[in-house]
């Protein structure tokens, strides 16, 4: 189910602020966004959209995460990446009809909040800061899968969790990352037993603290990066 923000609708500390892609518009060009933005609310494990739809909406996460999946041919799910809030998706489809090359999954309950594709294109037409934010955001995600490229190539699995944890406390600005086990090791190519037995040693060596079988805390932030780079 869809409907109109009214957080959006009445101006009082728009989402659309925490969007790098709107931020720093002027108040006129935010109303407009404002009107066209509808906001919708999705269950854990809710999906959004399945690989091969054709979607006519970006998607904003407003708060939550949404994980990218893609199916091999082998049956597996593989993390191709996690958004989370101020993150958007659909972005590379705005002036194709291509078909989605993901799966969209809520992790946990998540808001998002969109506008379609038509709607948004005309307005980057009397908008030409969205163009260059939206630009600048996708080279950020080009250099993200860069980094996963990196990841994967590291024959060394300690250190590629340490990567791939690394990486997401700095995208989430949290030392407390909600991240099952089995996420993990479908976005780095690893088994769950091999994920596990890791963390184990990790958490051994004062690293992190693994609660539960979805929480991870990291206690030293300064020591995951050089096990993650050095």
């Amino acid at each position: 189910m869809s409907f109109s923000c009214s957080t959006c609708a009445n101006g009082a500390s728009p989402c659309l602020h925490k969007v790098n892609l709107f931020q720093n518009l002027d108040n006129s060009h935010m109303q407009a966004v404002q009107s066209l933005i509808k906001q919708r609310v999705f269950a854990s494990g809710e999906v959004l959209l399945s690989e091969g739809d054709i979607s006519e909406r970006l998607f904003i996460v407003r708060y939550g995460a949404i994980k990218l999946v893609r199916y091999g041919s082998d049956g597996n799910a593989y993390v191709i990446d996690t958004l989370f809030p101020g993150d958007f998706y659909g972005g590379d489809q705005l002036f194709t009809s291509g078909k989605m090359q993901e799966t969209a999954i809520a992790e946990g309950e998540c808001g998002v909040c969109t506008i379609t594709r038509k709607q948004l294109r005309a307005l980057m037409l009397t908008t030409p800061e969205i163009v260059l934010k939206m630009i600048s955001y996708l080279n950020t995600k080009l250099e993200q899968y860069r980094l996963q490229v990196e990841m994967l190539s590291t024959k060394d699995v300690e250190k590629r969790i340490c990567m791939y944890i690394y990486d997401r406390v700095q995208r989430t600005n949290s030392n407390i990352l909600l991240l099952t086990q089995e996420d993990l090791g479908n976005a780095i190519h690893l088994t769950k037993e091999t994920v596990n037995r890791k963390l184990s040693i990790l958490q051994e060596a004062g690293m992190l603290e693994v609660t539960g079988k979805s929480k991870l805390k990291v206690l030293n932030v300064a020591q995951l990066r050089e096990s993650a780079y050095w």
